[in-house]
């Protein structure tokens, strides 16, 4: 009966976390003695645990691994995109590590392990959904600070305070420290570094970007104040992200979090303070049904 009970209110836990993900201050919910699952789509830094009998696929704060795949395009541009980072000659360096995170952190995860979450949903190829979450090792180590310092991550992706309350930039600054010493040391990844080449292939990854950034502007229908305020039950991603101080990252979050009972209820949404909202607002409405 009480394992009965725990299962209903874990059910019930991962229920609210998912209706209440849109909350920015939402609060980790601490899953102890989690195991890894096998799965074909795992890698560094993102797979599938087996969370108090439920499934779920998570993906590490803070840290990008090297990919492991590239059958799609996207898959290949961020191929490319970490070649660049790392300053790396040979594109297939990236996979090779990348292999290597992964292994990592199926060793990492052999015993039972923490997982820190409050369900908030991470963009990927997974079918299911992923989410965001911080795992800490049987050992008590932060899975993501370890794969920085093996040099088998970047310092890059979706940031939260830590299960220790530890702010933000505090995190980051500890994690960019990390990132210096395997570099240094020539860990993992920075072993096939090509320094000659490092300063110029992150200039030309910079130099993509803003030359991306800048065309999808020059695409981008802009919504005006002129036009008809957009329901915020029933936009679409696409119709969204028109709006200023909308982008793809928030639209979707704004799409997670309906239903909406005013505008103001938008602040409940990570990333959407007053002055965003304030932005927001002359663009959308709430439709009485």
């Amino acid at each position: 009966m009480r394992a009965r009970i725990k299962k209903c209110l874990f059910h019930a836990l991962f229920l609210f976390g998912c209706i209440a993900l849109p909350l920015s201050a939402a609060e980790l919910v601490t899953i102890k003695n989690a195991t890894l699952i096998e799965a074909d789509l795992n890698d560094g830094d993102s797979f599938k645990v087996n969370a108090a009998g439920d499934e779920l696929h998570l993906r590490l704060y803070y840290v990008d691994c090297p990919e492991t795949t590239y059958g799609s395009k996207a898959e290949l541009e961020r191929i490319r995109e970490q070649q660049y980072h790392f300053g790396l000659e040979d594109p297939h360096d990236v996979v090779r590590f990348g292999e290597q995170a992964t292994e990592y952190a199926k060793q990492a995860l052999s015993r039972p392990f923490t997982v820190y979450t409050s369900y908030a949903r991470a963009l990927g190829r997974s079918a299911t959904g992923r989410f965001y979450a911080f795992i800490e090792t049987h050992d008590g180590h932060d899975l993501g600070s370890l794969l920085v310092e093996q040099g088998l991550a970047r310092v890059h992706g979706k940031t939260r305070p830590a299960p220790d309350g530890k702010p933000s930039q505090t995190v980051l600054e500890e994690l960019q420290d990390l990132r210096a010493i395997a570099m240094l040391g020539r860990a993992g990844i920075w072993e096939s570094t090509q320094p000659r080449l490092l300063a110029d292939m992150r200039k030309r990854q910079r130099e993509e970007t803003q030359r991306l950034k800048e065309f999808r502007q020059s695409v981008a229908k802009t919504r005006t104040r002129n036009d008809p305020p957009l329901d915020l039950n029933n936009a679409s991603n696409k119709e969204l992200q028109l709006v200023p101080g909308i982008g793809p990252v928030t639209a979707v979050k704004i799409t997670a979090g309906r239903p909406y009972q005013s505008v103001d209820d938008l602040l409940k949404i990570p990333g959407i303070g007053p002055k965003t909202l304030k932005t927001i607002t002359p663009y959308v409405t709430v439709r009485a049904e």
